[in-house]
């Protein structure tokens, strides 16, 4: 998924060169410049094109989410409440049982799903992108990733999210199109930059509302659910292997 938004972005600017020739700037609501992109060379092999590059990228991205939030999304959460009436234990015992989220973690992550399907996005913003940040350095740490640094005090402090996804471990634990949607969503200043706004108080009740926010409240349910879905199955395969093995040997 990655590899083929890149492709349509490099494919687009090749044929269309002058929308990317002249440099881009970034504006807050307030009037603050928060990122600039510098514009691609006429020979396309300046190291300038990858940033380029990379903000249609989030584009096109941001373009797709709009898409697949109000035409798939939405309509589908509309759907599960008229037809079941999940409870708060229900995603904190999903949580449990799911191993992408920590241990001693389940029950905030349970209550930021939970608040997601119950359509409080303000909540479950607040509680998931902490949550998100501390899975990725759990599963980072856990790969052998060095997470902290070293201030000249010699004190040692933890990487936020940016850095930690530029780490060269992100896309060998968590995969191309994963790391790709991690950053782009939470930590990118061309983008939602979810994380960055919320931890520094300056994400607004719209913005918990906007497409961004449900497709990151979605974005994690798919991983929980799919960690457990997929542990689920194999221990059913294997029960079923062994069975199937047991009565051979029988006969």
């Amino acid at each position: 998924r990655a590899k083929q938004i890149r492709d349509d972005a490099i494919e687009r600017l090749r044929n269309h060169p002058l929308q990317a020739l002249f440099p881009a700037t970034v504006m807050s609501r307030d009037g603050r410049v928060i990122a600039k992109r510098p514009g691609m060379s006429l020979s396309g092999d300046s190291s300038d094109d990858e940033a380029v590059i990379r903000s249609e990228m989030i584009r096109d991205y941001g373009i797709t989410i709009s898409i697949v939030v109000q035409g798939y999304i939405w309509p589908a959460l509309e759907v599960i409440h008229m037809e079941h009436r999940l409870r708060e234990s229900d995603f904190v015992s999903l949580a449990m049982q799911s191993p992408i989220v920590p241990r001693g973690r389940e029950r905030l992550f349970g209550k930021a799903l939970f608040a997601g399907y119950d359509r409080d996005f303000v909540t479950a913003l607040h509680l998931l992108v902490p949550q998100i940040e501390h899975m990725v350095r759990f599963h980072l740490k856990a790969a052998g990733a060095k997470t902290t640094n070293l201030d000249i005090n010699g004190i040692e402090n933890e990487n936020g999210l940016s850095t930690l996804m530029d780490l060269p471990e992100a896309i060998r634990v968590f995969g191309e199109d994963l790391s790709f949607e991690i950053k782009t969503l939470f930590c990118d200043a061309f983008g939602p930059n979810l994380r960055n706004e919320l931890a520094h108080g300056l994400i607004t009740e719209e913005d918990c509302h906007s497409i961004y926010a449900i497709y990151a409240w979605w974005l994690a349910l798919k991983l929980v659910f799919n960690a457990f879905w997929y542990v689920a199955h194999r221990e059913d395969q294997e029960t079923t292997e062994d069975t199937e093995n047991g009565q051979a040997t029988e006969n």
